[in-house]
């Protein structure tokens, strides 16, 4: 106002005396310090999950805690070099039931599978009901104590996702469900994860799948489905490619016994998703009395569980994360493991021990040159090129889906 009075062609007028600038302009606020904790940095390595079979509670070689844990020992250099380490919790959790073919486990036995390297399990599969209602309450109970998320199985939102690994601010998450239960009450369960091969389990799983994405960055779904000791069916398989195209980056089977080859499914947004369509055993005591000497199973009957070699192989899914840019990129491959089983050296031990072990592609190839002679077994898994120990190598997907 001083500059247009001046110039204006008035009388000149008195001084008027000088205006404080410091009491015109207030002085900035201070800087505030940022909210929460600091950012995490970059990610600069892959994350890495292994997702593996199934663990059963054998009578009487795998019935105590301290004998699943035995029986991954040699596993355990494998397993301590991943970020996460999921199995299949193919029991109830509680007192033995009186059946032959109903499992169930000590509550302990969740816990000694966490010191041997697990650091999850999936809940849902058809063993999942053998003791009722109160068997899925007890294994989710044990998981909350022995640190272990229990996937498939709560009794508040079992398809919700479950956070399986988080690195550097990014969350990789597993939905888990069964096709298939030995109680048709217990499928009925809010507790259990529970999608039949139709229309109506296809809807479950978007919706578990939709949640997943929005809350994880990669997300691994596991099933359990198809028909002990043969090869994967069409109907699951089906299933598993439609858990593809809703977003699930890699997909893991279980319920065989036996294993078959990954399938690669190419989804319509042009991602290539894989399907481990059966991982087999890791830990059981099926196939006791088979030896390199027999055919893989015996011919008039494949069924016959004892004698089954199939049944004592198992596949490790490899599966890396990395983030470069943002968006999710996998790499996958395969790690063959071996049950050794001592009641096959010696019939007369009243508990054999059980010890799972990788498959070494040289040194047993006596093991795997039996197993070549069954045509209808799945003698695929031995020339995979995504088979680690023979190919020092893993695979590469397609980038994975978006958030």
């Amino acid at each position: 106002m001083i500059a247009l009075l001046t110039g204006a062609g008035c009388s000149p007028s008195p001084s008027p005396s000088p205006v404080s600038l410091s009491m015109a302009i207030p002085a900035p606020p201070p800087a505030l310090a940022p909210a929460g904790p600091p950012a995490p940095p970059p990610l600069d390595r892959a994350i890495r999950v292994l997702v593996a079979g199934d663990a059963l509670p054998h009578r009487p070689s795998l019935v105590e805690p301290a004998a699943i844990e035995a029986a991954l020992a040699p596993l355990r250099p494998m397993f301590d070099r991943a970020d996460a380490v999921v199995v299949n919790y193919e029991t109830a959790t509680g007192d033995a039931p009186s059946s032959r073919l109903s499992y169930a486990a000590d509550p302990e036995w969740l816990s000694a599978l966490h010191r041997a390297g697990v650091t999850a399990v999936t809940g849902a599969n058809n063993h999942a009901c053998d003791l009722g209602e109160r068997g899925l309450t007890a294994t989710s109970e044990a998981g909350k104590r022995a640190g272990v998320p229990v996937v498939g199985v709560d009794p508040r939102d079992p398809w919700s996702p479950k956070t399986i690994a988080e690195v550097g601010g990014k969350r990789v998450c597993a939905v888990a469900w069964t096709t298939l239960s030995n109680s048709s009450a217990c499928s009925r369960s809010r507790a259990l994860a529970f999608a039949p091969t139709t229309r109506a389990g296809k809807r479950r799983i978007d919706r578990a799948l939709r949640l997943a994405r929005a809350r994880c960055d990669a997300v691994v779904a596991i099933l359990h489905g198809g028909e002990e000791y043969k090869p994967q069916t069409s109907h699951v398989l089906d299933q598993a490619g439609h858990a593809a195209e809703m977003g699930a980056d890699a997909v893991v089977i279980h319920h065989p016994h036996i294993p078959s080859p990954v399938v690669v499914h190419r989804t319509k947004a042009g991602r290539d998703v894989p399907i481990f369509a059966s991982v087999g055993n890791l830990a059981t005591n099926q196939g006791e009395s088979w030896t390199p000497a027999m055919f893989p199973v015996l011919r008039g009957n494949r069924r016959l569980v004892c004698v089954n070699g199939w049944t004592r192989l198992g596949v490790v899914a490899d599966l890396a994360f990395s983030f470069e840019g943002g968006a999710a990129q996998l790499s996958y491959g395969t790690h063959l493991v071996w049950i050794d089983n001592e009641h096959a050296r010696d019939k007369e031990k009243p508990v054999p021990k059980i010890e799972a072990r990788p498959l070494d592609p040289r040194s047993d190839d006596a093991i795997i040159g039996r197993l070549r002679e069954d045509s209808r077994g799945p003698v695929a898994l031995f020339d995979d090129p995504c088979w680690i120990a023979r190919s020092g190598s893993s695979c590469r997907g397609a980038p994975a889906a978006q958030k």
